[in-house]
Order: structure tokens, then sequence, then C-alpha cells
């Protein structure tokens, strides 16, 4: 009940910007209007996979309406100096000045620069390590903005690196599926990344 009402307040607190939404697109005002009412009178008699679905639905329409916040996504100056930081460092990617500089510009262009960066790191890390995917730098660096793109564009609520590194290490463990990394890296592709 708690994510059905989450998911009501959400759309009626969007319903509030009645000015902002009749301008830019009347149908979105109508549209939403609808959903609260349906979700109102129907949501006891929901099954537990949609209660869920609807609670990350909800989820996404607060993301989406939400302006980002700087605690999530971060000043993009201070965000710049980590990333730049990072990348230049040994630890990190290991890249020459000119290098790092394009890629702290390229993190803090995203649309949640600090958020962005929070998957790519790790991400970049698990796909570079040896007890992880032991991929090249550059194949890292792909995997991990990979990662990075389709939790951004989830608006940071799947958690799908983590569900990666579980698939992935499962696949490709000899007490899992016993794969080898291509095959590990395909499986967790297709569970976490769809």
């Amino acid at each position: 009940m708690k994510i059905i009402n989450k998911s009501v307040s959400i759309v009626l607190c969007s319903l509030s910007m009645t000015a902002i939404a009749s301008t830019s697109n009347p149908s979105l005002y109508d549209t939403l209007y609808r959903l609260a009412e349906k979700v109102y009178y129907i949501e006891y008699s929901l099954s537990a996979e949609q209660l869920k679905m609807a609670g990350e639905l909800a989820n996404q329409i607060d993301s989406v309406i939400s302006p980002p916040s700087e605690t999530m996504c971060g000043k993009k100056t201070e965000v710049f100096q980590e990333a730049y930081k990072w990348a230049y460092s040994s630890s990190g990617l290991n890249d020459t000045a000119s290098d790092a500089e394009k890629f702290a510009t390229l993190i803090t262009n995203q649309y949640c620069p600090a958020a962005y960066f929070k998957v790519f790191k790790p991400a970049y890390t698990f796909a570079y390590a040896s007890t992880g995917m032991d991929k090249t730098r550059s194949e890292a660096k792909k995997t991990a903005a990979k990662i990075s793109d389709y939790e951004a564009s989830k608006f940071y609520i799947k958690n799908s690196l983590q569900c990666y590194i579980d698939s992935y290490t499962f696949a490709y463990s000899s007490g899992g599926m016993n794969k080898t990394r291509s095959e590990a890296e395909n499986f967790a592709n297709n569970q976490c990344l769809v």
C-alpha cells in the first residue's frame, strides 16, 4: 500500500503543476490524472508483482520530475576534480593529463555526474581487475561506460552494477555455471542490462 500511495502522491504532486503541464503538453496532465484515479481505485487488487512494478515506476517518475539534487548529483566542479584525479592516477584509468581532462569533462556532462561516476568507478575496477573480468584498460572503460549508461537510463534506481557483478561472478565461477569469460559477460548483460 505504501508503494501505491507513493505513486499516487507522486502523480498527484505532478498534477499540482497544472499551469506548467497544461501549457507544455495538455495530454500529459490528463494522462497523469486518469492514472492517479485508476491507481487509487485498484490498488488493493494488484498482485505482488504488479505492486513491485508500480513501485519501480513511481521511483522513475519521481526521478524524472524531480530536479537533480546536489546531494545525489554533486557539484560539477567537485565531481570534475575527483574524476580527473582518479582518471590521472595509476590506481584509476592511468590516463595522460589531457585524456584525464576529457574523461572528467565527459563525466560532468552527464545529467547526474556524481551518480554516474559512482557507478563508473567500481564498474571499471571490476572489469579491469584480474579477479573480475580481467579486461584491458580500454575494454574495461567501455564496459564501465555501458553499465553506467544503463544505470543512468534507469535514473540510478536499478542497482544494475551489483546485479552485473553477481551474475558475471556466478556464471564464470567453477562453483557456479563454469562459463568462459565471454559467455559470463553475455549472461550478465542479459540478466542485468535489459
